[in-house]
């Protein structure tokens, strides 16, 4: 079938490339080499060239890139005795802590899929994901491993082994069984030598998980390359080519989850490519990220407003010395210019903020550091990156600039696939295209301005929530007939969950029971903090919850 649409759109990237691609930094590139190694042969190089160099901090721990890189390979090893093979899937269940880069790092070297899991996802909500990605193996923090264990029991769950590990602040008493490790006794005997697994640069690293309880959870394929390219671009655009920060003294702060793919590049991804140290905060209020910043001095911070807004009004802000902030990274929702202005005051570092996806490795477009910056732009096209516009109802005509339509994209950063679900993959990846449900409009000079979500999709704290998996947990409920979520805006969060309920005649509820339903059954940022009751939910013309009309009927 002839399809004269894709024309259109490579004469449309081709019309407008080279006015965006003028607006970059001084010294960025448009076009990379992209060398076709493994992200353990990085992570290899660095341990070899600096062993003595700090790769993890946090608090008073130190871990430097030789320690980690034999921690890496003990676990390695101890994996494969287990019967872990390349490309069999792995879940890491735990917050920011050195445990997680320790099994990351295990993993990539051995080929295994990492599949992050959120520690703070209910049973349900983990049965979901390990089912689907078919997830044989969990390392988790002791404090989350019960959850883990009772997966490991289900004779319906993939789960066939449970490697628990302890923070020695923090030690929790763990259920024995067979198939239940201590990752201490574990790596002890182990190996520590580089595991002789072949690892190719097309070999799939990371199911990065989209979805949640209910409807078709979706994980995005992540290859060994698609995630160096991203390391290269991230690493050179954060810091404009080295100049904001020099390339041996990059140092980053860990604030965002390491199992969400922004904590992973802004991390992780940009220390494979110039070597850099990684400041770790497991919990990221205000108080955690002063005292990382004032005691390990990192000069590159990915964020999201919520912590700069925590930062801004701190009590203790104007006696902190938060001046080793160089480049700060915002992303998940819109900053309000005041917000950025004060923290750059108090900072002197510059803030750029961009917008990305699970399904293209967090970035598609980013601000400039020095050149151009537009208010409520999430930044200009990506190097390497083309974006077309098209209409919401066909995905195929090329809207102009200025025009509302959907955003499509295209690089080495976007997946081909979602993992063992064709049918997903072929409503969003359509010639080569992946369609981002985002609805957008793009300027002359290549800035996106994001309008809506197509998907309905609420960012809580950086957090995605489907507001399916809200609906479903509400209609458990005995006593709600119909209920409905939505996003509305939050001054801390960017947006939190609204709920709107009916309730069932002759019921009672009051809004603490529907809140505390909910804790049950649903990771925290996903409960709903307002709760309205409402007669009947307005539903579409076809009989669809009309989540715009409530989202309008908010008033706060």
């Amino acid at each position: 079938m002839e399809k004269p649409w894709l024309k259109d759109f490579e004469e449309d990237v081709a019309k407008w490339r080279s006015r965006w691609e003028s607006l970059y930094d001084e010294g960025i590139p448009t076009k990379y080499d992209y060398e076709r190694y493994p992200l353990k042969y990085w992570f290899n190089h660095w341990a070899d060239k600096h062993p003595q160099k700090p790769y993890i901090l946090m608090g008073d721990m130190q871990f430097d890139y030789g320690t980690v890189n034999i921690i890496a390979r003990k676990l390695a090893n101890s994996l494969l005795g287990l019967g872990v093979k390349k490309g069999d899937r792995v879940a890491i269940m735990a917050p920011n802590v050195p445990q997680y880069l320790f099994s990351l790092h295990a993993l990539l070297k051995i080929g295994a899929i990492e599949v992050p899991a959120n520690p703070l996802y209910t049973v349900p909500e983990l049965r979901v994901q390990f089912a689907d990605s078919g997830t044989e193996t969990v390392i988790v923090m002791a404090m989350f491993a019960s959850k883990a264990i009772e997966l490991l029991k289900d004779p319906e769950s993939p789960v066939k082994r449970v490697i628990v590990f302890q923070i020695p602040s923090a030690p929790v008493e763990v259920e024995k069984g067979d198939n239940i490790y201590d990752f201490m006794e574990l790596i002890g005997p182990a190996s520590d030598a580089e595991p002789g697994v072949e690892v190719y640069a097309g070999d799939i690293c990371r199911l990065q998980y989209t979805g949640g309880t209910t409807g078709v959870p979706k994980g995005c394929v992540l290859t060994n390359a698609m995630m160096w390219s991203q390391c290269i671009r991230t690493a050179v655009w954060t810091t404009s080519n080295f100049k904001l920060i020099p390339y041996d003294e990059v140092r980053t702060l860990c604030a965002i989850p390491l199992n969400h793919i922004y904590g992973l590049n802004a991390n992780v991804n940009i220390c494979l490519y110039c070597g850099g140290s990684i400041v770790l905060v497991a919990q990221p209020t205000p108080d955690n990220l002063l005292a990382a910043i004032e005691q390990h001095r990192p000069n590159l911070f990915a964020a999201v407003p919520a912590m700069i807004i925590g930062l801004n009004n701190h009590p203790k802000i104007a006696e902190a010395d938060i001046t080793s902030l160089k480049g700060i990274f915002c992303g998940s929702s819109p900053l309000a210019v005041e917000t950025m202005k004060r923290f750059e005051e108090l900072t002197g570092g510059k803030i750029f903020e961009g917008y990305g996806l699970s399904e293209t490795i967090n970035i598609l477009t980013v601000n400039p550091v020095f050149r151009l910056r537009k208010p409520g732009s999430c930044g200009i096209v990506w190097p390497d990156t083309d974006l077309v516009v098209v209409d919401v109802e066909t995905g195929t005509k090329v809207m102009p600039r200025g025009e509302l339509g959907e955003l499509i994209a295209r690089g080495p950063q976007v997946i081909k696939e979602y993992w063992n679900n064709p049918e997903e993959t072929a409503n969003a990846v359509r010639d080569g295209w992946f369609y981002t449900g985002d609805i957008v409009y793009m300027d002359e000079d290549g800035f996106v301005f994001i309008v809506d979500r197509k998907k309905d999709m609420i960012i809580c704290s950086g957090f995605n929530v489907y507001p399916r998996d809200v609906d479903e947990v509400l209609y458990a409920h005995p006593a709600i007939m119909e209920a409905c979520a939505v996003g509305v805006p939050d001054p801390k969060r960017g947006e939190t969950v609204k709920a709107y309920v009916v309730v069932k005649p002759g019921q009672t509820l009051t809004e603490e029971e529907i809140i505390a339903h909910c804790r049950a059954n649903l990771a925290p940022y996903k409960v709903p903090t307002i709760i309205e009751f409402i007669d009947a939910i307005p539903r579409t013309a076809v009989g669809k919850p009309d989540r715009k009309v409530l989202r309008a009927m908010h008033k706060g």
